[in-house]
């Protein structure tokens, strides 16, 4: 009997705790929530780009001759230093000569200066046929010296031009002659690229040139990567085929490898002040969309909204909502109207964005 009774009662006490445990409330929602924001917007499009360097150079002697010495491929080089040298032995022996020729004739002229000198101390003794003759001599031979050191002046000039030497810090990405060859003035020698001064070449309808302007942020996309950027450069000017105007996109503080495939953001309507929120703020159902905005209290309301355009990861709404607002972003599929919610993070912080703005 007394078994039997103590059986009863731990059904009692079991039954009890199910019920207590049934007529608890199921703990509340946790959400992730971010700001109703009002900002200047303009719709964007993307648009595909590749990475080029601003520095870009296939290079040329500017005179001809066997090559004794190139730079190899990957060579990084500073501006001013020598990445090819020609054979000058031939114009070493020209300056030589000219050099010879320059001395030679200062001799005439100083002997002919001072045969002047002593024809002009005679005064009247001396006939001015002579000293005209002499002064003529002098005016011709000086000719003949600024002429020869012209020449000189060429010539080490030319020497100076056997040695190629670097327009701007980069590095050596293609030779197209080696050591021994001969090279022509009108031959390319070698290729030349910043991997610094980076930029993004795009070409984007010409009808969006109105919406754009320099110095406009635009966002450079590549897989998973984002990098926040200006307009460098527009060029409205199109042809009648692609209807595409070029567009370049400054990269100086960032690297990517030249070529790279990327796409770019451009603005492709006008700019106007609305209310945005992050796109995964928005459930989208077959009769409407809402947003779920948590209040002070902790509680959702859903509140219909109409969207507009697209702005990176925000989007322009219209409906009963207000700066400040939270709504949330995650979480909030299976979320109801009027239920408690708990956020991941303190409302007082609770502004969650995927990118800087």
């Amino acid at each position: 009997m007394k078994l039997l009774l103590n059986s009863i009662l731990l059904g009692l006490c079991i039954t009890s705790v199910s019920t207590i445990a049934a007529d608890a409330p199921p703990p509340a929602t946790l959400v992730v929530v971010s700001d109703v924001e009002q900002e200047q917007i303009a719709e964007q499009t993307w648009i595909p780009g590749t990475v080029v360097s601003r520095f870009d150079s296939r290079l040329t002697t500017e005179v001809s001759g066997v090559i004794k010495w190139v730079a190899q491929v990957g060579d990084k080089v500073s501006k001013g230093d020598v990445i090819l040298k020609l054979d000058d032995a031939f114009l070493q022996l020209e300056q030589q000569q000219a050099d010879a020729t320059v001395s030679q004739l200062k001799t005439r002229v100083a002997l002919l200066k001072r045969q002047q000198q002593r024809l002009e101390k005679l005064g009247k003794n001396a006939a001015q046929d002579s000293l005209d003759a002499k002064e003529a001599d002098l005016a011709m031979a000086e000719q003949d010296l600024l002429q020869a050191q012209i020449s000189l002046q060429r010539i080490e000039l030319q020497l100076a031009k056997t040695s190629l030497r670097a327009p701007f810090n980069g590095t050596v990405v293609e030779r197209f002659k080696q050591v021994g060859e001969f090279s022509q003035s009108s031959h390319v020698a070698l290729r030349l690229v910043s991997l610094q001064d980076l930029e993004v070449k795009a070409n984007a309808p010409l009808e969006h040139n109105q919406f754009n302007n320099i110095g406009d942020e635009v966002v450079i996309r590549q897989k998973a990567n984002q990098i926040h950027s200006t307009i460098r450069a527009l060029i409205p000017v199109g042809d009648e085929r692609s209807r595409t105007m070029e567009v370049r996109v400054d990269l100086a503080d960032h690297t990517l490898p030249i070529g790279s495939a990327v796409r770019v953001s451009i603005a492709s309507s006008e700019s106007h002040q609305a209310l945005t929120v992050h796109r995964d703020a928005l459930i989208l159902r077959q009769d409407k969309v809402y947003v779920n905005v948590i209040d002070n209290e902790l509680n959702n309301k859903q509140v219909t909204v109409i969207p507009g355009s697209g702005f990176y990861d925000y989007i322009e709404v219209s409906g009963d909502l207000q700066v400040g607002q939270q709504v949330v972003i995650r979480g909030a599929e299976n979320l109801r109207d009027g239920e408690k919610v708990r956020l991941k993070t303190p409302l007082a912080a609770a502004k969650t964005l995927t990118v800087a703005r």
